[in-house]
């Protein structure tokens, strides 16, 4: 280890239904570090279904192999009609040979290539990541030297939705991204509604649903939601992404389906007021103090609403963004463009996010009126082609990401956690008459 070097602890998979999502996020972003290894020395972990954390050569296997499935699907993209069908068949190989095999194995904890358990420890004396299989002596015993940054790239549940970060907190680690509370408000569509709207900012009206309410009554939910808002509305899981369990009723009938799918990806549906002639814009925000707003970037989907298989087409063109089809920068008016990117950094700041965030806008295109749909911090605003083409190479914004988690994490020790007033209060405690 050259002591020299940034120690990146990049992390990813989890217990999530965007696990695969996060897997290719990964790939993008350790080719990223691979190019920068005269400043950052990284250690890829991944988390299993079963959160069990993995490192070892078997971690670095997959995500190698993501990347060469990753470059054949864009050279494919581009080719003659002969050419896609040999690559397609190569891509499909590799799929079923070595990247398939190889995620099963490291569910399972195999590998023939070598596979670590491990864990970062809370206990920030610790300092280090610890032998997952000698738990008995963890005070005593280190795996890894210390990582100096965590970069969680982990889709969704048990990691963007504050959780890693929180265990970040704990150990007193800089990590990338935003913090605890803006990772959590950032994953609840519910919530950070209300944070937008108590902020004054734009939303489209909508209403919150529980797995409770639907069980115990569902015609008071639809009695609920027709008091409130007209057909067609757009139904999506409260707590999801990647436009995971999302769809649009036109009926009580098909609310009430669309509500108990998106029931399987979280305990709360938010149900809203679809936005018919729509033009879906994002753009996204990098910094802790002074900002940096991008292009505005416009989605183009294939339905009602953008789904999963637009974001994550098979056959992605290279240079395309990242969430493709879209057009970089939006077919929008300069006005319209300038008022998103602004809209943009009220919203990062209203969830006092930091690092980077991307903000998703649906915008009227009768009215040409824009509304804060949702806002995606660490790892969904990564969006490296929308910053490339705003003018910030991906070696640059991988390198100031980095920057930024450590002046966060010196903002930190800054802060005091001890109080002479509490030390005066455990120091006269024997003058507390007891039961006050």
């Amino acid at each position: 280890m050259n002591s020299s070097l940034i120690r990146i602890g990049l992390i990813f998979g989890s217990r999530s239904v965007e696990r695969e999502i996060s897997i290719m996020t990964a790939g993008k972003v350790y080719e990223v570090l691979l190019s920068l290894q005269d400043r950052f020395e990284t250690l890829p972990i991944f988390l299993t279904t079963e959160g069990t954390w993995l490192t070892g050569e078997a971690v670095r296997d997959l995500l190698t192999v993501d990347a060469e499935i990753r470059k054949l699907a864009e050279r494919g993209a581009m080719a003659g009609p002969d050419e896609r069908v040999r690559l397609d068949a190569e891509k499909l190989r590799l799929n079923r040979e070595r990247y398939a095999p190889q995620l099963e194995n490291l569910d399972r904890g195999l590998s023939a290539t070598g596979v670590e358990p491990l864990f970062l420890s809370p206990d920030p004396s610790v300092g280090g990541l610890m032998p997952q299989q000698e738990r008995k002596g963890w005070l005593r015993k280190t795996l890894h030297p210390t990582i100096d940054v965590a970069f969680p790239v982990i889709h969704g549940t048990h990691g963007e939705d504050g959780t890693i970060q929180g265990l970040c907190e704990l150990a007193n680690l800089p990590y990338v991204g935003a913090g605890v509370a803006a990772s959590a408000v950032g994953m609840d569509k519910l919530i950070s509604k209300l944070v937008f709207q108590g902020a004054g900012l734009p939303v489209v009206e909508g209403i919150g649903v529980t797995r409770r309410e639907l069980l115990e009554d569902e015609a008071a939910v639809v009695q609920a939601l027709e008091r409130t808002l007209s057909y067609p509305v757009v139904v999506k899981p409260a707590v999801a992404g990647s436009s995971v369990g999302i769809g649009v009723a036109h009926n009580a009938v098909e609310a009430l389906s669309l509500a108990k799918r998106a029931m399987r990806f979280s305990c709360r549906v938010l149900v809203e007021r679809a936005v018919q002639q729509r033009i879906e814009v994002q753009c996204g925000v990098i910094g802790n103090h002074a900002l940096t707003v991008s292009e505005c970037e416009e989605l183009i989907s294939s339905g009602e609403v953008v789904g999963y298989r637009d974001k994550y087409p098979e056959n992605k063109k290279p240079g395309s963004a990242d969430l493709a089809p879209s057009i970089i920068p939006a077919r929008i008016p300069q006005a319209l463009s300038d008022e998103i990117r602004s809209i943009a950094a009220a919203a990062f700041q209203a969830i006092d996010s930091r690092g980077i965030s991307r903000v998703d806008f649906l915008v009227d295109s009768a009215a040409m009126k824009p509304y804060v749909n949702e806002i995606n911090t660490m790892p969904g605003s990564l969006s490296l082609t929308l910053w490339e083409r705003s003018g910030v190479k991906p070696a640059e914004l991988i390198v100031r990401l980095v920057e930024l988690a450590l002046e966060a994490h010196r903002d930190k020790r800054s802060t005091q956690f001890t109080s002479t007033e509490g030390k005066a209060l455990v120091d006269r405690r024997h003058l507390v008459t007891p039961g006050k």
